[in-house]
């Protein structure tokens, strides 16, 4: 398997009101984490995980703002649908977040999840094609370290808020999600396994079956590493982070195969996602926590990978009736 070169990888020169002096700069995060692009205000929204921050890069500026939840570990974030507030995960608990509300008022609690397990959180979300949104938790975890088995990958939809729907039970860190393009297939990783798996889907009713394996990435010398978040393109390829690996695959899940690896200069690759006015750059968030950033400086910064010849498809959105004026 071949790696691309340094040239066709770069960190997205972003710029925030500190980093006037220098706008080359790129603006390193803690964690970043669950990039969703939205193509209605071309804008990408993500998460930095133990800085407790949602953040909105504008394409065209690279201004960045912050929304700060004091909460606890914000893990997750996704577009709502005809709405202008956003779906975040924190700690166990999903709420509705109002960008322009100061304060505690600024959240409305939808639900919680894994209830009696205090040291789990919402690990990753992501809505399917239908609204209705699937998200897995993991066990209390020690710097790298995770209890295995301890974690759930739920459905939760506006009519399921007091009974989430259980998916997968037991599973340690539910990390990627993704949809073929047909909604015949979904793509799941629970990232102890070292597996990118696949799932018959019906999309009308939520429910999974014939579960098999696409991937194992440690037949690809990635023994040390585990697959994070991850993204399909149109044409039905998955594009997955390795966290530890300091690489983004590309997998042809059809012939079940990695076509290439694209290296990312940190260790750390925790998410990805298409964006870019024709959706064809993807956006690769990394983390710096637990490291020596002196070996590895660009850790925490957010790249770009350009001239894949892929693109993606339009970000799927939570439904919520008057998420609004919930």
């Amino acid at each position: 398997m071949s790696l691309a070169s340094e040239q066709q990888t770069q960190y997205y020169k972003i710029s925030m009101v500190s980093s006037e002096k220098n706008p080359a700069r790129p603006v390193m995060f803690a964690h970043a984490e669950s990039p969703v692009w939205d193509a209605h205000t071309q804008s990408l929204t993500f998460v930095d995980v133990s800085q407790q921050n949602v953040h909105r890069l504008e394409y065209t500026t690279g201004k960045i703002d912050t929304k700060h939840i004091d909460y606890g570990q914000v893990n997750m974030v996704s577009l709502v649908g005809g709405s202008r507030r956003l779906l975040v995960g924190v700690r166990s608990s999903l709420y509705l977040l109002d960008w322009d509300v100061v304060g505690d008022e600024a959240l409305r609690k939808l639900t919680s999840v894994d209830l009696g397990l205090p040291d789990n959180v919402i690990n990753e979300g992501k809505p399917d094609s239908e609204g209705r949104l699937w998200a897995g938790t993991k066990g209390p975890q020690t710097g790298d370290d995770v209890l295995p088995d301890k974690g759930t990958l739920y459905t939760i939809d506006q009519q399921s808020l007091d009974n989430p729907r259980i998916q997968l039970r037991p599973v340690s860190i539910s990390n990627g999600l993704a949809w073929s393009p047909n909604n015949t297939v979904m793509y799941y990783i629970d990232s102890h396994t070292q597996r990118v798996d696949a799932f018959d889907y019906d999309s009308a009713k939520g429910d999974l079956s014939a579960r098999r394996t696409i991937v194992d990435i440690s037949n690809y010398g990635y023994e040390d590493a585990i697959p994070d978040g991850m993204t399909i393109d149109s044409k039905g390829h998955l594009w997955v982070a390795l966290m530890f690996g300091g690489t983004v695959l590309h997998v042809d899940p059809d012939t079940r195969r990695v076509i290439y690896g694209y290296k990312i200069p940190v260790s750390r690759v925790t998410s990805l996602c298409w964006g870019g006015p024709n959706l064809d750059e993807l956006f690769v968030t990394t983390a710096k926590d637990n490291l020596d950033t002196n070996l590895e400086p660009l850790a925490g910064a957010v790249f770009t990978i350009r001239n894949t010849g892929s693109r993606g498809m339009l970000t799927n959105v939570f439904k919520f009736d008057n998420a609004d004026s919930y």
